[in-house]
């Protein structure tokens, strides 16, 4: 049996823990969800709140369900078994091109210092970072190694 290359040993944990930290992400977009309405609550009482808030809670919904997947398929493509396949190869290319679009996202669309008081939303952007360089780092040494 041929030894198992290194690489592949800390690129399968870091990925596995890429995948952990979405889901992290997932279920703390999740939690922060309640606190939506406190923070478009100065428009409280005004038109634009009524229609704000809905979509706003929406798309926090969605965007912490979605990321859940995103960490269950990256965690599955790292097992041992799949990792060196080349359908986990690519989902984990796609995926890990999806989390490096979150922090640019960030910083694009999250201009406002207020944001960055909030407990939840920095420990948000903390995951974010984590997943990114954790994931960009897994897929480019495994992109070095060739399928087996």
């Amino acid at each position: 049996m041929a030894p198992v290359d290194p690489r592949l040993t800390i690129a399968r944990r870091l990925v596995r823990a890429g995948g952990v930290v979405l889901g992290l992400l997932g279920l703390a977009h999740l939690a922060a969800t309640p606190h939506i309405p406190a923070l478009i609550g100065g428009l409280r009482g005004t038109p634009d709140y009524a229609w704000a808030l809905g979509p706003t809670l929406l798309n926090h919904v969605l965007v912490g369900l979605l990321l859940l997947p995103l960490g269950l398929s990256t965690w599955i493509a790292a097992d041992g078994a799949h990792i060196g396949q080349g359908w986990a190869r690519g989902l984990l290319a796609a995926n890990t091109l999806a989390v490096l679009a979150l922090p640019v996202s960030l910083v694009v669309f999250m201009r406002g210092g207020a944001y960055y008081s909030s407990p939840l939303f920095v420990t948000g952007v903390g995951l974010v970072a984590v997943a990114s360089l954790l994931m960009a780092l897994a897929v480019g040494w495994l992109l070095t190694r060739r399928a087996g």
